[in-house]
C-alpha cells in the first residue's frame, strides 16, 4: 500500500510540474526546450519543507524560512533564458537557499557555484543534490555581498531574490562577455526590475531592463536605511 501511495504522490507532482510549464512558464514567452526540460526534470517539491510541498508549484515566491524564498518559477525561467547559457559555462548563484535554482542550472552548464551565508542551507541543499545525482554543483559558504572570488570568473551570475543594487565586488567576478541577471529594486521602487548587466570590457558594463517582478529582497541586499537627523 505504501508503495502505491508513493507512486501516486510522485505522479501528482509530475503532473504539477507539467502544469507549471504549460500554464506559468511557457505562456511568459520561455521557449528554450532544454530549459523547459530542466524545469520538468527537477522536482521542485524536494526543495521546500515537507509540510508545504503541496504548494511547491504555485506561481509565486515560496517562503522556505531563514529569509530565503524559492523564486517564482516564471521569473526564474525568464532570467535564465535571457542569459543564453552554454554547456561549458560556470555559473554563480548568490543566496542559493534550498538549492532549487542551482539544480535547474546544473542541467544546463558545466559547473554551478552555490553561495550561501549559513552552512545549514548548504548542508540541506547538498543532501538533496546528492540524492538527485546533481554532481556538478559546488556549495560554498561566505558573505553573500562579497560573492565567491576564489572560484571566479563566472560566465553568469544570478541572485535568488531582489537586490537594491549589485555590489561592485560581485561585478568584478564576471568574465568579459559574461552577464549578471538581477532583480533590482531600489528603496523608491515598489517592484523589482529584472536587469541584465553585461561585462563589455575590463571594468565596463552595460545594462538593460527586461521585465518587472514582485520578488522579495534577498536577505542582506535590502536598501540601506538612511540616517535622518
Amino acid at each position: 500500500m505504501w508503495r502505491i501511495y508513493k507512486r501516486m504522490n510522485k505522479q501528482k507532482f509530475q503532473n504539477a510540474r507539467q502544469a507549471m510549464i504549460d500554464s506559468q512558464i511557457h505562456p511568459m514567452g520561455v521557449m528554450s526546450e532544454t530549459l523547459l526540460e530542466a524545469f520538468d526534470i527537477v522536482p521542485r517539491e524536494r526543495f521546500v519543507p515537507e509540510e508545504i510541498q503541496g504548494v511547491s508549484y504555485c506561481d509565486e515566491d515560496i517562503d522556505i524560512g531563514g529569509g530565503r524564498y524559492l523564486m517564482e518559477p516564471s521569473v526564474l525561467a525568464r532570467l535564465i533564458e535571457a542569459a543564453n547559457l552554454q554547456k561549458d559555462h560556470v555559473v554563480l548563484t548568490v543566496g542559493s537557499g534550498a538549492g532549487y535554482s542551482a539544480a535547474i542550472l546544473s542541467l544546463l552548464v558545466s559547473t554551478v557555484v552555490a553561495l550561501e551565508k549559513e552552512d545549514i542551507f548548504i548542508n540541506q541543499a547538498q543532501a538533496v543534490w546528492d540524492d538527485l545525482g546533481y554532481c556538478n554543483i559546488v556549495g560554498l559558504s561566505g558573505e553573500l555581498t562579497q560573492g565567491a572570488p576564489k572560484a571566479a570568473p563566472y560566465d553568469f551570475i544570478i541572485f535568488n531574490g531582489a537586490v537594491s543594487s549589485v555590489p561592485e565586488a560581485i561585478k568584478a567576478q564576471l568574465k568579459i562577455g559574461g552577464s549578471i541577471f538581477a532583480l533590482i529594486k531600489t528603496a523608491q521602487q515598489t517592484v523589482a526590475k529584472a536587469t541584465g548587466i553585461k561585462h563589455i570590457k575590463e571594468g565596463v558594463f552595460s545594462d538593460h531592463v527586461l521585465f518587472d517582478a514582485g520578488t522579495p529582497y534577498l536577505q542582506g541586499f535590502e536598501p540601506k536605511k538612511e540616517f535622518v537627523f
